[in-house]
């Protein structure tokens, strides 16, 4: 294999192919050909993240065919250089890619993590990490782009609480695994609807439905950094006005709430408001609002958010003496400790 080097001399030659209008694909579909892989770096720059492309061979033989389309927030896209290349992403940040190979080899160095494979191999790029790949000359991919809010908003969502961060997924599905086979199912359902596009009116509601089940795939299927937490068992419904107590103190968990508060937002008494805690959490209202405000004071911490005096103040401790004690039995660990070990 010969060494990776920038190709930028001779003319570029950028060939911009809008898709058929017999075709049926999508309306929002994008075709390009482009044989300066300087050119081709700026353009996939612009849709993803920042790279540097490598031609590994002859500069003569790139080609990169790129074809997108939108379904609602989320990005369908196949890739293919036609050379064999080496491509170094940055963290994209805003967003998740899951790319399918299609057809050829991959290679994918992912710093604490990499692995090769061919068509069916499924790699997952995470918002917050940098990648390096390289792909045969032979190379096809088939790219989803999720958006990072979607992805993090949903997984909080089926956690029930906020994150502190993002998910960091692993780089690679296992090839062969269940993950592996679904995520194909997935991409074959989505290509189909790209390319048989609803009538107009239906399009908005079904690319929301196709975005939400290609996040709740991801976040269900494959691992990551809250995958544990998604496996631990799901408690059983709490009475009505519990889960409206619970939604109030959410809200406000800053703030310096009493429990005639706390009951008048649930619409039911004070005895039977504590009741109701005793029995779907085996405490009371303020013992649990005080187990809430020290998880997103451990949640700020670990994320450094700030010195302890100012989370403490965030979360409601006005005395800093009682919440380092109280957070030190809550978590085997000082306040200090846990912001240094961030």
């Amino acid at each position: 294999m010969t060494s990776p080097h920038r190709s930028c001399a001779g003319p570029a030659r950028q060939a911009l192919v809008p898709p058929p209008a017999a075709s049926g694909g999508s309306p929002a579909a994008v075709e390009e050909l482009v044989f300066d892989p300087d050119r081709a770096s700026s353009l996939l720059a612009d849709v993803y993240s920042p790279n540097r492309l490598h031609v590994l061979g002859p500069r003569a033989a790139f080609r990169m065919r790129w074809r997108r389309d939108a379904l609602g927030s989320m990005l369908l896209s196949t890739l293919s250089f036609d050379a064999e290349v080496e491509l170094q992403q940055q963290a994209p940040q805003s967003f998740y890619l899951v790319s399918t190979q299609l057809r050829g080899q991959a290679q994918v160095d992912a710093g604490h993590c990499g692995g090769s494979g061919g068509a069916g191999l499924v790699m997952v790029d995470s918002a917050t990490c940098g990648v390096v790949k390289r792909f045969s000359a032979d190379s096809q991919r088939l790219h989803v782009r999720l958006s990072r809010d979607e992805v993090a908003g949903t997984c909080a969502q089926l956690l029930g609480r906020p994150l502190p961060r993002p998910p960091e997924f692993e780089p690679l599905m296992p090839a062969g695994s269940g993950a592996a086979r679904r995520w194909l199912a997935l991409t074959r359902l989505l290509t189909d609807c790209a390319e048989a596009p609803p009538p107009p009116p239906l399009a908005p509601r079904l690319h929301r439905q196709l975005v939400e089940l290609a996040v709740l795939t991801l976040l269900t299927e494959h691992r990551h950094t809250y995958s544990d937490g998604l496996a631990s068992p799901v408690p059983p419904p709490a009475p009505r006005h519990v889960r409206r107590a619970e939604e109030f103190m959410r809200a406000h968990a800053a703030e310096p709430l009493t429990l005639a508060e706390v009951a008048q937002a649930a619409g039911v008494s004070l005895r039977t408001l504590s009741a109701g805690f005793q029995a779907c959490h085996g405490c009371s209202p303020m013992r649990w609002l005080r187990a809430l405000r020290l998880d997103g004071a451990r949640a700020d911490l670990a994320a450094g958010d700030g010195s302890v005096a100012a989370v403490a103040l965030r979360w409601g401790f006005g005395h800093f003496g009682r919440f380092a004690a109280t957070y030190a039995r809550q978590f085997g660990q000082s306040p200090s400790q846990t912001l240094r070990g961030r």
